[in-house]
């Protein structure tokens, strides 16, 4: 199966007055045909900067992408202007935002949000884009569509909002699905809802997906494969019965641990001790040492690059040093 995207090497930094925060440093990873791919991670740890680099749908004021390359099919997108940018971001690779209340424009209707795209990237006219605004309505579960048209986004509930985001990103029918913790201001009966419903259109039109959470049960459940991130960078990558199964990387041991269970009774929840540390180009050092129990004086020293641990499995940890070689992907 081919790639549908390979990025490479992507350093997207935020810059203050004094300071350089690599708020993504080095990410390497692959999209395939029909995928659907989960990056997870604490607040903080990059998820979003990644999917908002891949788009580049940065502030540039005090957000650089400072090395890299994003292949959509054979073109390295980031090499392209503004113009060509927006004829691939919403029709080619579409991204589900997670607060659908901001990211809906207050002063115009739901028809006028989605239409608006169809008209830009389709050619419709306004009468034939809003009748296909109808059908994307349906197909993501809106009772009465056609009188929804006309309703503002405060009107809805956050469950519906976030069916009329899903809608617009389908509106050209994307070969990549980007969803960009897409129920975190939902309730848990509603995200199951939500999450159902990206996975059978998913399947329904073939795309791909990048599915952004640090919810490790919601990746468990949809995802193919999992990226591991920490501190702007790749910690673990694998099929996600593989990391599930043999988790490698110290970090992703202790996000599995932390996942409730019936079957395991337990007074008190895992939790990773600490916090994450704020981080300043360059690192020079294992980003998660201060965390981890099992870190030693190297790990303090120098950072370790993504070492290979199975077949299409990296793990960014010292203790694989002798036994692998380093990941030549980039």
């Amino acid at each position: 199966m081919n790639n549908v995207l390979t990025v490479k090497n992507l350093k997207t930094y935020y810059y203050s007055k004094s300071k350089v925060v690599p708020a993504v440093d080095g990410i390497t990873f692959f999209l395939k045909e029909k995928e659907t791919l989960g990056i997870v991670g604490e607040s903080g740890c990059g998820k979003s900067t990644v999917a908002r680099s891949i788009i580049n749908l940065l502030d540039h004021t005090y957000t650089k992408i400072e090395a890299g390359e994003v292949i959509f099919h054979t073109e390295n997108i980031l090499k392209l202007n503004a113009k060509e940018m927006s004829k691939i971001r919403g029709k080619k690779i579409s991204m589900i935002f997670q607060n659908p209340l901001t990211s809906l424009n207050p002063v115009y209707t739901i028809g006028d949000q989605i239409s608006e795209i169809l008209m830009l990237h389709e050619g419709m006219s306004k009468k034939a884009a809003l009748i296909r605004s109808v059908e994307l309505l349906q197909l993501v579960g809106i009772p009465a569509p056609e009188s929804r048209l006309t309703d503002y986004p405060h009107l809805l509930s956050g469950g519906m909002q976030q069916r009329v985001l899903i809608a617009i990103a389908l509106a050209c029918n994307p070969e990549i699905l980007i969803a960009d913790e897409p129920t975190t201001a939902l309730d848990v009966t509603i995200q199951a809802q939500i999450l159902d419903l990206i996975n059978k259109i998913k399947e329904q039109y073939g795309m791909g997906m990048i599915l952004i959470t640090h919810n490790m049960g919601v990746v468990a459940e949809i995802c193919d494969r999992i990226l591991v991130m920490y501190g702007g960078v790749v910690v673990e990558e694998g099929a996600t019965q593989d990391i599930f199964a043999t988790p490698c990387h110290p970090y992703t041991k202790g996000l599995l641990d932390s996942i409730p269970s019936i079957t395991n009774d337990r007074d008190e929840l895992f939790s990773i001790a600490g916090s994450v540390p704020r981080f300043f180009h360059p690192v020079k050092q294992c980003r998660f040492a201060s965390r981890c129990s099992f870190a030693y004086q190297k790990c303090w020293e120098c950072e370790p690059p993504l070492f290979p641990v199975g077949q299409e499995r990296w793990s960014r940890c010292w203790q694989f040093e002798k036994t692998n070689g380093e990941d030549n992907r980039a």
